[in-house]
């Protein structure tokens, strides 16, 4: 629980057998619980995605990050999360960022949150230019369309409260990759 909120990670999964032990125990202990959606991995994720706070969702056939981040998010709905987090199985996202991401959300400032890579210099620095100079005209797209200042549009490290779940229509939501950006 985090400042009395219950927070469930979504970890999507993609054949990230060898990362995701990394990534989930990297997570903070006021994580309530895990939900790791493999989306038909054939190299041992699901076995992979063990712990006492940990279920594993498996998609039988591959349907994109898209469609596990939504099964995930039924997930968390279903068991009484109050925030959903979503996390990477890759080990490229900070856990140690997590509370950044859930402060404007206990402060009743945000519904959804996301993370932004481009505020660390040195995360930054390692992207390579072609994408750094896409992820900059993407995110001002966004913030041209929506209003909202945001300076790294692409990136899936985000955070959403049950209540914003809950009027999303999931059913709807892109299934592949273009949807966590």
């Amino acid at each position: 629980m985090y400042q009395g909120l219950t927070v469930t990670v979504v970890v999507p999964a993609f054949n990230e057998a060898r990362l995701l032990p990394r990534t989930l125990a990297g997570l903070p202990a006021f994580v309530d619980r895990v939900v790791v959606v493999d989306d038909a991995s054939t190299d041992g994720t699901a076995a992979a995605a063990t712990g006492p706070k940990i279920t594993c969702v498996r998609h039988g056939v591959n349907q994109g990050v898209g469609a596990a981040i939504v099964t995930g998010y039924r997930h968390a709905l279903a068991h009484g999360a109050d925030v959903a987090v979503v996390v990477g199985a890759d080990a490229q996202m900070d856990p140690a960022e997590m509370p950044r991401l859930l402060d404007p959300l206990v402060a009743g400032e945000a519904d959804y949150v996301k993370g932004d890579r481009l505020g660390h210099p040195e995360v930054a620095r390692r992207m390579p230019w072609v994408r750094l100079l896409g992820n900059r005209a993407l995110s001002r797209l966004t913030r041209w369309a929506t209003g909202y200042a945001v300076r790294d549009s692409q990136c899936g490290y985000t955070a959403i409260t049950a209540g914003a779940l809950a009027r999303l229509p999931l059913a709807s939501l892109y299934p592949r990759y273009g949807f966590p950006n």
